[in-house]
């Protein structure tokens, strides 16, 4: 290999490499708190297709490298101690590649770890390498890097490796799961119970996935199975997935000396998890692109113009003005309404005047009736008010949703709890909602486990801010273990196909 050859697929691999190194700490820090020092030197944004695009273009460059060695090896007569850094730098560029498509492939916490260790070890290696260079060679680097006669054939290069990366990328990003919709006769009945016990959904085709990522769970990862079923007017899913504990809880209120607190280990900045339900989230779209089709904007300040987040990990929310369906089924405050919380991811909306979370485009479609809202007057981390005291007063640490009907304005005269004691932080209005923000009926049971959730919607609602259930929809979906935000996620989009 001349020196020219040599020269162009060193840089061509520092610049994808140091991409690579910017973009992936940055997803990293949604799994790793650890790395939240880095984010002041790290892009921000829908950074998922970045990474992925650069990493396919490093899997082009290894590949036709090695290919290009093997037919005529490079000549040059390096030390023992350079070969020895120079192989530590090719293993570990070859065990990121390789861990970064088995991410992609089936995503497992042992992969995650060798990828950041080896990321790790390729900055260092890059650090050592150009420190031990630029000392020996001094300003002479840059020319023996990249010799003159070089720079057109380094162009041409660049230009033809990146589009060859990029078909790649498209490639991979085509490599959807597929779940089949069998079909369902009309004269069935399917009972929304979170059991999945009816003969039909044996018919029905399962796919398991592995997410990772999320809080609380074993790993950070549960592994998820989705069956679904249909007729010709409404569409059913059976989904299970791992989770080690019942959690009912949500930011209980505790009588203590000062007066009541709100029970929180992460609340304050959006992001607690401890005291919180456990929660389920399937993403619908039309589009089926990477890093949840481009919703995902990570970074503490992606958006421009848009507050910064308090818990730095990102926002949810379009750039491209399309609306993407959200069901987002909630252990404790929808369950009981067997009902998921029909919302969607929609362009950045305003910030209204006195708002303290923005929550950009994640929004709750809209209801003609029935809520619930916190039980407290204004938020404190070291005191609230209640709003509601249930009537009687004497048995509130038994209930975990207080009902409006079933309590009275709070009175502290009237206020005979005992320090210790705790109070719903869950207020219901009504016992469900009404209008387009309940258009999917589901219900979950929680088994050794396990957590099976049943879920119905119809094909088509005839709402703006719901995606019509056919062929070709993707999915993606989303395990919370008594955690507010930090949920589990999966790279490949999950592709429906009915069988009608």
């Amino acid at each position: 290999m001349r020196r020219s050859s040599f020269a162009i697929f060193h840089v061509m691999a520092v610049i994808v490499i140091l991409v690579g190194l910017l973009t992936g700490p940055r997803l990293g820090i949604i799994n790793h708190d650890s790395l939240a020092f880095l984010s002041p030197l790290l892009p921000q944004g829908a950074l998922l297709s970045v990474h992925v695009l650069f990493g396919c273009l490093l899997t082009l460059i290894a590949i036709v490298f090695t290919v290009a060695t093997i037919r005529a090896p490079f000549h040059g007569a390096p030390s023992k101690f350079d070969k020895a850094v120079n192989y530590f730098g090719y293993l570990v560029i070859v065990l990121s590649i390789a861990t970064g498509w088995l991410l992609w492939l089936n995503p497992e916490s042992l992969s995650l770890v060798i990828h950041g260790l080896s990321a790790t070890a390729i900055f260092l290696y890059l650090v050592l390498h150009g420190i031990k260079h630029t000392v020996f060679k001094g300003k002479q680097v840059l020319s023996v890097l990249l010799p003159r006669n070089a720079l057109i054939l380094l162009s041409c290069s660049v230009a033809l490796v990146y589009f060859c990366g990029l078909g790649l990328k498209l490639i991979v990003a085509e490599q959807h799961l597929r779940l089949e919709v069998a079909p369902l006769s009309t004269q069935s009945h399917l009972e929304i119970d979170g059991k999945g016990d009816e003969p039909e959904w044996l018919r029905a085709k399962p796919i398991k996935l592995t997410t990772f990522g999320g809080a609380n769970f074993l790993d950070g990862s549960s592994e998820v199975e989705i069956k679904a079923l249909s007729n010709h007017d409404e569409t059913f899913f059976l989904i299970r997935w791992q989770d080690p504990t019942e959690s009912l809880e949500h930011l209980p209120l505790e009588k203590t000396s000062d007066g009541w607190q709100v029970q929180e280990n992460g609340f304050y900045r959006f992001d607690e998890r401890t005291y919180y339900e456990d929660k389920f989230a399937i993403m619908l779209s039309t589009t089926c692109g990477l890093g949840g089709d481009g919703t995902v904007q990570y970074g503490d300040a992606p958006l421009a113009d848009k507050p910064r987040n308090w818990h730095g990990k990102g926002y949810h929310a379009s750039t491209d003005g399309r609306t993407r369906d959200l069901w987002h089924w909630k252990a404790l405050r929808t369950n009981d309404m067997y009902l998921a919380d029909d919302n969607f991811f929609g362009p950045p909306q305003s910030v209204a005047l006195g708002q303290r979370r923005y929550t950009a485009g994640y929004q709750p479609d809209g209801k003609e009736s029935g809520a619930y809202v916190m039980n407290w007057r204004w938020y404190s981390p070291t005191e609230v008010t209640p709003k509601r005291m249930p009537i009687p007063s004497p048995d509130i640490t038994e209930r975990k949703v207080l009902d409006w009907f079933a309590s009275e304005t709070y009175n502290p005269q009237r206020d005979m709890a005992k320090i210790g004691e705790q109070l719903p932080s869950v207020l219901y209005r009504s016992n469900r909602f009404e209008g387009d923000r309940a258009d999917v009926r589901a219900r979950g049971e929680w088994h050794d486990g396990y957590w099976t959730l049943e879920l119905v919607r119809k094909h088509q609602t005839h709402s703006p801010l719901d995606v019509e259930l056919r062929s070709g929809v993707c999915m993606w979906v989303s395990a919370f273990d008594h955690a507010q935000i930090a949920h589990t996620r999966h790279h490949r989009a999950i592709q429906l196909r009915y069988m009608l």
